[in-house]
């Protein structure tokens, strides 16, 4: 552990805090599984350069807080999918918060799959898929052609592919896709995607909400298959 972070009580305790005051109800259970996933992602951070967040209190805002707050907008069970996952977020906080997500975390980098791995066996709960490989070949896979109730992409820059070539074959009809966008990305998406229309993909829709101690707005924006 770095010498900067509390004790393993204490950061459950804040991740409890700061979960409540953002109106996300979650066990003591949850909260610790949460903080499992914190701790074992600073413990591999210095080796694999998985986040440059390492003060735990601003990791539990932006990278916690912020997988969670939209899960209110966002499928609670069935088979989902987190492209491009780093480190795990959105898609494990979305997992420990929604235990009846079956998630599968796909990242491009071998080493952050091997991360992944062993955080999901420390964090010991079933339905944590870490798989290494690219979404343009998951996609075109016909085994997983309509397979999946949610798929979601946070710190990846959102291209019409994702939408008409992963969205359109891999989500169930019903499925939600899912997009985390910052202040500048979001202006860029809404404008170029205003006026596009995906064949069986319904317009997006934006969730706005707010980060404690953050000024600027964050938003989700999230279309559904037809």
């Amino acid at each position: 552990m770095m010498g900067n972070q509390p004790m393993a009580s204490d950061l459950a305790e804040q991740i409890s805090k700061y979960s409540r005051s953002a109106g996300i109800s979650l066990s003591n259970e949850q909260a610790e599984l949460c903080r499992i996933h914190l701790e074992i992602t600073f413990e591999w951070n210095h080796r694999f350069n998985l986040t440059r967040i390492t003060d735990p209190e601003e990791a539990i805002i932006k990278h916690l807080l912020d997988s969670l707050i939209p899960a209110s907008q966002l499928p609670r069970s069935g088979p989902a999918l987190d492209v491009g996952t780093g480190a795990g977020f959105p898609g494990i906080p979305l997992k420990i918060f929604s235990p009846n997500l079956d998630m599968t975390l796909l990242d491009s980098s071998r080493k952050k799959v091997n991360f992944l791995a062993v955080a999901a066996e420390k964090i010991g709960i079933k339905g944590i898929s870490p798989i290494h490989g690219r979404w343009e070949e998951l996609a075109a896979d016909p085994k997983n052609k309509d397979s999946f109730q949610l798929i979601t992409m946070r710190a990846v820059r959102l291209e019409k592919k994702h939408l008409s070539r992963l969205a359109a074959a891999a989500l169930r009809p019903g499925g939600i896709f899912a997009w985390w966008a910052g202040p500048e990305s979001e202006a860029r998406v809404r404008e170029e995607f205003a006026k596009t229309e995906i064949s069986g993909i319904e317009p997006f829709r934006i969730f706005k909400y707010s980060l404690p101690g953050i000024s600027r707005p964050r938003s989700i924006l999230y279309w559904k298959k037809l």
